[in-house]
């Protein structure tokens, strides 16, 4: 059994996400995220490139912290999150003026070794952005970025066979 087979295995048998699948190197599931009242996918990365090791109590006892984050703490969250973006860009740089508060929508989460990344739209002040914050092990805000969304999804492959067996493969494979 490969890492990420034991990895997928253990995510589900915590109940943690449900719809557990193993992809190229993580493991993926959804969850109804109480706090931010939406259904969400969650990533589980091992990161195995960096960390050949991976320390699978670790990634399940991240995932746990962040689902189990109190509603109090989100509010916070959010707070601290719009008030950094706030800071950071001019008036004339947002779309619409509006509270980023009421605008930002948890769209997914990728949880590490190390950290929880957590990926918001924010459809009326960043409609081509994605507004990215980082989180420590103690879910304390870390940082936070606002990346373009350019709409083309990156695919990368292992080797040239990789490439040219998607390429030649049939639509629904």
């Amino acid at each position: 059994m490969t890492q990420i087979a034991h990895l997928r295995d253990a995510i589900a048998a915590s109940q943690l996400l449900q719809n557990v699948e193993a992809d190229d190197g993580f493991v993926v599931g959804s969850v109804r995220f109480q706090p931010a009242a939406a259904d969400i996918p969650v990533n589980v990365d091992p990161e195995l490139a960096d960390n050949p090791v991976m320390d699978t109590d670790t990634l399940i006892a991240n995932t746990q912290r962040f689902l189990a984050m109190p509603v109090d703490r989100w509010k916070q969250l959010i707070d601290e999150i719009a008030l950094e973006v706030e800071e950071a860009v001019e008036d004339d740089e947002v779309d619409e003026p509006r509270d980023l508060r009421d605008d930002l929508r948890l769209h997914s989460v990728a949880v590490f070794a190390d950290a929880v990344l957590l990926s918001f739209v924010a459809p009326q002040q960043f409609p081509d952005c994605w507004v990215r914050a980082q989180l420590g092990v103690g879910l304390a805000l870390e940082d936070i970025s606002i990346d373009e969304n350019d709409g083309v999804e990156t695919i990368e492959f292992k080797s040239l066979d990789d490439l040219l067996d998607k390429l030649s493969a049939k639509p629904d494979e």
